[in-house]
């Protein structure tokens, strides 16, 4: 189901099915309550299960650049690597969870289309210098990027990094297309920010309307 026709049902469920000329609700902040509930979910099946469903996950492609570590070790001692080293650009915001970000592979984006070890930023400097992992690409996310390197240097010609995990806003992601895509949930998981969505911020929302006809008697008008 596209996210336009998520916010459809949140409309109609709200309205109680009664067609009105105006809308009382910006369908964007109904496309934000569903974000919300979909991160809120995902994170904790992420937390409970250490993985998540496949419908959930998308892909983005980022460009990549050379770097060198010692110089931004002055700045940022998080990044002292030892050597020069591959940094994406900053990537749109993915769910994390108590074991990290919510990412199911990285690979290059050429015909090759190798796959990179995903690994914490600070393991990340001690990575590739065995016999059996050095012509392995290691990344690792931080401060919205992340960072490529390996023990044989066969990572700098790489252009592009292929992300493919879960992002925290689907809207941002360079590839959705939100007039033909799916949003990124499974169906089951609709009813469930449907129901949360109707129960806690539309209820809120409906229960603390201002008395519009402004006669003191502290009455909230019934809705439709």
């Amino acid at each position: 189901m596209i996210l336009d026709d998520i916010v459809v049902l949140l409309n109609e469920t709200a309205r109680n099915a009664k067609v009105v000329d105006d809308e009382k609700i910006d369908p964007r902040l109904w496309e934000d309550w569903v974000m919300l509930k979909r991160n809120k979910y995902i994170k904790n099946y992420f937390n409970e299960k250490g993985t998540f469903e496949q419908n959930a996950i998308q892909f983005e492609l980022l460009n990549v650049e050379p770097i060198d570590s010692y110089l931004d070790a002055m700045t940022d001692p998080y990044l002292s690597l030892g050597k020069k080293i591959l940094r994406t650009d900053k990537c749109p915001t993915m769910i994390e969870g108590k074991n990290g970000v919510a990412v199911f592979e990285l690979t290059t984006a050429d015909v090759l289309s190798r796959t990179i070890g995903v690994v914490p930023m600070d393991r990340l400097r001690w990575t590739g210098n065995g016999i059996t992992n050095k012509h392995t690409i290691f990344g690792a996310f931080y401060d919205d990027r992340f960072y490529l390197k390996s023990g044989s240097e066969i990572e700098k010609p790489i252009k592009k990094l292929r992300v493919i995990g879960v992002f925290a806003d689907p809207r941002l992601v360079s590839t959705f297309n939100r007039d033909t895509d799916d949003y990124p949930v499974n169906d089951y998981m609709i009813d469930y920010m449907n129901n949360e969505i109707m129960k806690q911020e539309f209820n809120f929302i409906r229960t603390t309307v201002s008395d519009n006809i402004n006669n003191a008697n502290g009455e909230v008008p019934a809705q439709g």
